[in-house]
């Protein structure tokens, strides 16, 4: 994942816990087609929010953190996803 990022290895627990993640969500045959998302949550997750790790991504400034005609969002890099929220 860092080498098709083009990313330093200072990145790898990214990597790794964003492996983790993707992981979890897989169907495995072990477990009857199900993943451990399933088993544990009883849903199925969504994938909509999945996005290539290491992909350009804009990050949004708050409405009340800017002046008016300051830029709306910064650019960046995907480096995971937050467990707790949709949010990257």
């Amino acid at each position: 994942m860092l080498h098709h990022a083009k990313l330093d290895k200072c990145f790898w627990a990214e990597a790794a816990m964003t492996a983790i993640y993707v992981k979890n969500r897989l169907p495995s045959p072990k477990i009857e087609h199900k993943n451990p998302f399933e088993i544990v949550y009883k849903s199925k997750p969504s994938v909509k929010h999945m996005r290539v790790f290491g992909c350009r991504t804009y990050i949004l400034t708050p409405k009340e953190k800017r002046l008016k005609w300051d830029p709306k969002a910064r650019a960046g890099l995907f480096l995971g996803y937050e467990e707790v929220s949709k949010a990257w």
